[in-house]
This record gives structure tokens, C-alpha cells and sequence, in this order.
């Protein structure tokens, strides 16, 4: 019965972290693939299940260091990972279990502690929920959390932000949640909204709006009086969007969705412009340890690419834009944003209000003073960029 359920647990592992590394899915997505409702009897062991794929995942790194140049097989690395007592290993890198070339790129703007807590964060995920308004008050909705048996910290300048410290299950199983009276999204993503400071009566461009959670968010921060143009490339995640604002109370009148390339999109009287770019998302890999196994630098000038492509054109469009990305790198942005300051030259990086909440950008850039960073090791969030671009004399 142990060899059997023992096979069993590295077949998981093994075609979960397959799924992963070959076919560039989240490590959510493949256990929901892989496991379905087969792999366990029941939601206890399911869960162990599941922590277990997280953390074979976040040590893919550390086993290819340990094999150096010999390729093996994933089910014999999932049997080498369960056996443990892997030597130490002598590159910080390899013990972090992060790409050699993106500890170095951080190493130098962060310092040796700083980049080994960040690298260390990522084993950790930090929950975070945005009370939906529309669907309840505040308080309420933080009573019936503490009565399901949470614990829970409201942030104090954000109350409708709620960290989950612990949960008797799975924050998507929580009854608030599921009746869409709280939504999880991470804090730094709610700050990069805080950002536009909208008002009701206002028309809002959220550039890369799917799946819906900033859009929804401008609206309920306006009290539904904002219009929102909200724009996706995918009709896919566009009608996921859809689905999601009906079940978050949103007004549907203040939301109008587009199905464009930003990139090429004419949009006029326009008040203010989110974009929250496509990006590498290695700021999320606390959420997703996929993403330490698949980052690569060649998908980091991609996306770079793309964003300043984007950003452009929001600068065309209106004279407060803020611009976003899950990112802890510099070429996804400060060097996005310095890049396209050089070819806009009637706008500046203006701070915000909630600047106290962030860290300043890297250094060495003209605009590190004036964006804000946020990290898993110091904001207990995901790694973020943001930026507040005015129209203005600097």
C-alpha cells in the first residue's frame, strides 16, 4: 500500500511539474488538469496533495543545480525530491531556487540581504482580499470572515483591503467569497488603481482590463458613477470579464467592454488611462512558483517591447496615465518608463499619496524617486511597478 501510494504521489508530481515546464501553465492550472477530483479522497488530502506540487515546483531550480549537466526524467526528479537530504549547495542562486541571471539582475540593485529575503518571500504566499461594496458594507463583510473562523488584518489606509492570516479552508471556499461580496486580489494591484484617483462622472481607459478584477474595482472606488472603457485583445478573457463584473454587482452602465489590440486603439475623451501591462508577472511567484521554473530573458525583452509600445499610446490618449506591472525587473519598469519620458517629454512621474506604502524604484534611474516599487518581503504583496505619469512642465 506505501510503494503504491508513494508511485502514485510521483506520477502527480511528475506530470504536474511536466504540464508546467513544457506547456507554460501555471502550477494551478496543472494540478487542476493533473489531479481533477481523482488524485484524492477527500479535501484534506487534496490540499496536501496540492502544497506538495507547489513545493516540488519551487525547488525545480535547486534539483537542476543539484544534477548539474545530467538530464533525468521528471518522475525520477519527483522520486529524487521526496527521498530529501539534498546537500547544501554553495550558489545562492541554486539554494533560492530562482534563474542564475535573475538573482544576478537583482542582486546588484537590491544588495546581497535584500535580494536573499525577496528570493526567500517567494516560498511564501500572501493572501490578500478586496471587500466588494457593492455587494456588502465593510464591517460586515469582515464580521462574517472572523465568524467562518479567519484571521484577518484590515489594512489601515486601505479598509476594504483584508489579509487572510489564517483560514480553517481554502480562501475561494470561503462563503464571502463565494457569493462574490470579496474578491481575491492581490494588495499592490488595489494601490496601482488607488493611483488614478478617480472620480465619479469621469471617463476611465483601462487598457488591459481582462480578468476584470482593476476594472471593477475604478468602478466601486467611484460608487459605479465612473465610466469605465475596459479593452482586451482576447475575447476569451473579455467574456470572462463579463461574467465576473454581472457576479461583482457592477452597474453594467458603467462599464463598456472592447474587444481591440491597445496598441493600435483611437479612443477619445478619455480622463484618465490604467494600464496595467502584460508582463513577465516574476513578481508573482509567491502566487505561482511556475514562474521561477519557466522565466526566461528572452520572454522579459518581450514583454519590455510590448509595454513600451502600450505605454505610448496611453500617453497619446490622456494626461494622467498610470502604468503597472507585476514585475520585480527594471527593464519592465523603470527602464520602460524612462524610455518613454525620452519620447514624451510635456509629462513627468508625479507621487502619489499612498507613496508612503511603497518602497522607491531602483536606483540609478532619473524617475527612482518618484515610482513606487512594492515586495513580498517588506509590503507582504506581490512585486509591483507603478508609475503615475501627468501631462505638466517637470
Amino acid at each position: 500500500m506505501r510503494n503504491s501510494l508513494s508511485n502514485r504521489v510521483v506520477e502527480l508530481l511528475a506530470r504536474v511539474l511536466y504540464e508546467v515546464v513544457e506547456k507554460r501553465i501555471s502550477v494551478d492550472v496543472a494540478f487542476k488538469k493533473v489531479c481533477g477530483g481523482r488524485c484524492a479522497k477527500g479535501f484534506e488530502e487534496r490540499e496536501r496533495l496540492y502544497q506538495l506540487c507547489r513545493d516540488f515546483v519551487s525547488d525545480y531550480v535547486k534539483l537542476l543545480c543539484y544534477l548539474g549537466n545530467r538530464k533525468v526524467s521528471y518522475r525520477k526528479l519527483a522520486r529524487l525530491w521526496l527521498g530529501g537530504s539534498l546537500p547544501e549547495l554553495a550558489e545562492p542562486y541554486c539554494r533560492l531556487s530562482v534563474p542564475k541571471w535573475l538573482y544576478e539582475k537583482i542582486l546588484p540593485l537590491l544588495g546581497e540581504q535584500e535580494t536573499w529575503r525577496l528570493f526567500e518571500s517567494f516560498r511564501e504566499r500572501f493572501w490578500w482580499l478586496r471587500i466588494n461594496t457593492f455587494r456588502g458594507s465593510e464591517e460586515r463583510v469582515v464580521r462574517e470572515l472572523e465568524s467562518e473562523g479567519v484571521e484577518l488584518e484590515v489594512h489601515r489606509e486601505l479598509p476594504y483591503m483584508v489579509r487572510v492570516l489564517r483560514s480553517p479552508k481554502p480562501v475561494r471556499l470561503l462563503r464571502v467569497v463565494r457569493e462574490f461580496r470579496a474578491v481575491p486580489q492581490d494588495l499592490a494591484s488595489a494601490v496601482a488603481v488607488e493611483h488614478l484617483d478617480v472620480k465619479p462622472g469621469e471617463v476611465v481607459l483601462d487598457m488591459c482590463a481582462a480578468p476584470g478584477v482593476k476594472t471593477s474595482l475604478i468602478s466601486m472606488l467611484s460608487g459605479g458613477e465612473a465610466r469605465v472603457i475596459a479593452v482586451d485583445v482576447s475575447r476569451r478573457r473579455l467574456t470572462a470579464s463579463r461574467h465576473l463584473l454581472k457576479r461583482l454587482g457592477v452597474p453594467e452602465t458603467s462599464v463598456n467592454l472592447v474587444l481591440a489590440d491597445s496598441t493600435h486603439l483611437n479612443v477619445r475623451s478619455v480622463d484618465k488611462v490604467l494600464l496595467d501591462a502584460p508582463c513577465s508577472n516574476s513578481g508573482a511567484a509567491g502566487k505561482d512558483p511556475g514562474i521561477k521554473a519557466t522565466l526566461t530573458q528572452g520572454k522579459v525583452e518581450f514583454y519590455s517591447s510590448t509595454q513600451l509600445k502600450l505605454l505610448s499610446k496611453a500617453l497619446q490618449t490622456s494626461d494622467l496615465v498610470v502604468y503597472s506591472v507585476c514585475s520585480i525587473l527594471p527593464e519592465e519598469g523603470e527602464e520602460v518608463v524612462t524610455n518613454a519620458l525620452s519620447s514624451f517629454e510635456d509629462f513627468q512621474v508625479s507621487p502619489h499619496r499612498l507613496a508612503k506604502l511603497c518602497s522607491n524604484g531602483y536606483p540609478g534611474y532619473p524617475i527612482s524617486d518618484t515610482v513606487c516599487r512594492m515586495f513580498p518581503h517588506t509590503h507582504l504583496s506581490d512585486g509591483f511597478f507603478i508609475a503615475r505619469l501627468t501631462k505638466g512642465p517637470r
